[in-house]
């Protein structure tokens, strides 16, 4: 349960950064 929970929010904080860096450039 850990392991996929930590997927999961590796997942969400990869998805973000790439909409944030999308948006600057």
């Amino acid at each position: 349960i850990m392991a996929g929970r930590t997927n999961a929010q590796i997942a969400e904080a990869l998805a973000t950064l790439a909409g944030i860096v999308a948006r600057d450039h």
